[in-house]
């Protein structure tokens, strides 16, 4: 019968040529078992491609009419059918590896896992695919950082366009900051109408005709807010602060709050402590602020919430009252202090911590630590896991070798380290080069470096390191790792 036709029987002329031709290479050049059944539609006859031996053993197995009669039944039935790629046999049926695969079939937390990843740009092209994409990729959360494009802050049309389309409806993020043309109550009324999760005010926009109530409510609505460089308009900013913490003693969305560079003695003290006790995250960067005022937040604040403070001495003015740090010093994670402490509380902030610390980043610039016992300052220094240090005056080579030392303990929590400006020529190649193995990062900027401590550093590091970044400054300052001294003697291998 027709199906007994052999191999080499085949009609290459017919529009299974191709199929014929593959089947042949299979076979002949990789030796591959192969049985095909199909219904050739020209001369309505079932037809077979096989290997000979093969062919031998179903043709004695006495299934062939079976075969026939089913692939006849197929297309008797009139379905659309769709190609299977591939195909395992197992408990005696065939067991299709699948089908071919439409994305669209993935469940949505799949697609929710793999969308994470996406910035918005690639995200509105997935508004695009088909419903079931558009469904996931409309969600809020995946859109959390989208701003405003750049180029309608700069062009008032383009501004009023993009608020007419469906993806301002995204918007999660907003800067309010360089604008080229001039915000009233007008525009703001399109900011209220978003479901905006962080803002932040910085004093590049002009917000002369916008209501300080329209402002603060905005800000009120979202769960991040950071507001920046109001010193140089406290008017503006002061009768704005004022509004936004009244409001948020009545109830907000904020959970966390980060002041730049801003006055704040002005709000009673009573308010504040009101307007943060629900705060998650506060962070003081550079802030004037009274010692009442400090005591009256701390006291409503949460146990367990974060607060950055960053101070600037340097100049000799005083914004903070640094010795009010003395009784909120163990409930800090993040500090950062520019200049000279006063006389002894430099060791009273060593011996807080000490003995209760809770900070994750630590920041000393320009500080004197040399009146620090060694093992003291160590392990403190190593009880946090980001530390930017700077020295007035050199550390000793005691101070300096206690730290390292400490860092190679197991129990050292620091994993980031930047240094700048001191003799690291005083520890042994051996110590230095494993102690920055053990850390994530490390930059250590004009920091002096000797020859054996590079070669060390980098023969450990061919051995196995914890190191993800290294060089002289961290890479947003655009050292690349070639401004490395003695890097050039390194082994390439």
């Amino acid at each position: 019968t027709s199906t007994r036709e052999s191999l080499y029987n085949m009609n290459n002329n017919s529009r299974y040529g191709g199929l014929h031709a593959e089947a042949k290479i299979l076979i002949e050049n990789h030796q591959t078992p192969l049985l095909c059944f199909y219904l050739d539609k020209e001369s309505n006859e079932v037809k077979l491609i096989a290997d000979t031996v093969s062919q031998r053993k179903v043709g004695e197995s006495g299934q062939f009419e079976k075969l026939e009669c089913l692939l006849r039944s197929t297309q008797k039935e009139d379905n659309k059918l769709a190609f299977y790629d591939d195909c395992s046999l197992g408990h005696g049926q065939c067991n299709p590896k699948g089908p071919m695969f439409s994305y669209d079939k993935l469940p949505t937390e799949i697609l929710r896992a793999i969308f994470k990843y996406l910035v918005p740009e690639d995200l509105k092209t997935l508004l695009l695919v088909s419903q079931t994409w558009k469904s996931v990729a409309d969600e809020p959360l995946l859109w959390t950082g989208f701003g405003l494009p750049t180029k309608c802050m700069k062009n008032q049309k383009l501004f009023e366009k993009f608020f007419e389309g469906s993806l301002s409806s995204k918007l999660q993020y907003l800067e309010l900051g360089q604008f080229d043309f001039k915000f009233d109550d007008h525009y703001f009324e399109r900011f209220m109408a978003l479901s905006l999760s962080c803002i932040k005010i910085t004093t590049d926009i002009d917000l002369s005709n916008v209501s300080n109530e329209l402002l603060a409510t905005l800000v009120n609505n979202c769960k991040v807010c950071s507001i920046s460089d109001a010193f140089l308009v406290p008017k503006k900013f002061g009768a704005l602060l004022k509004v936004l913490f009244k409001k948020m003693c009545m109830g907000t969305k904020i959970k966390s709050l980060k002041l730049e560079q801003t006055e704040l003695t002005s709000i009673p003290p009573d308010v504040l402590s009101e307007a943060c006790k629900n705060l998650t995250s506060i962070s003081f960067d550079y802030v004037e602020i009274s010692s009442d005022q400090i005591k009256a937040i701390f006291k409503s604040l949460k146990m367990d919430a974060n607060v950055l403070i960053k101070i600037d001495e340097s100049d000799g003015i005083n914004t903070f009252d640094i010795e009010r740090l003395d009784s909120i010093f163990d409930r800090l994670t993040g500090f950062s202090f520019y200049g000279e402490p006063l006389d002894g509380q430099l060791r009273r902030w060593m011996d807080i911590l000490d003995n209760s610390c809770k900070l994750k980043n630590l920041e000393l610039l320009e500080v004197d630590v040399r009146q620090i016992p060694p093992q003291l300052l160590a392990r403190v220094m190593t009880k946090v896991e980001r530390l930017n240090l700077s020295f007035s005056e050199g550390a000793s080579p005691q101070q300096l070798k206690e730290v390292f030392k400490r860092i190679v303990k197991s129990d050292s929590k620091v994993k980031h380290i930047e240094l700048d400006s001191m003799n690291l020529r005083l520890i042994s190649p051996e110590l230095f080069a494993e102690a920055v193995n053990k850390l994530e990062s490390f930059y250590y900027g004009s920091c002096k470096v000797s020859e054996s401590q590079v070669l060390e550093m980098f023969r450990i590091m061919s051995l196995g390191t914890n190191l993800k970044n290294l060089g002289t400054c961290c890479p947003e300052s655009g050292y690349s790792l070639d401004k490395m001294e003695y890097i050039e003697l390194v082994d390439p291998d």
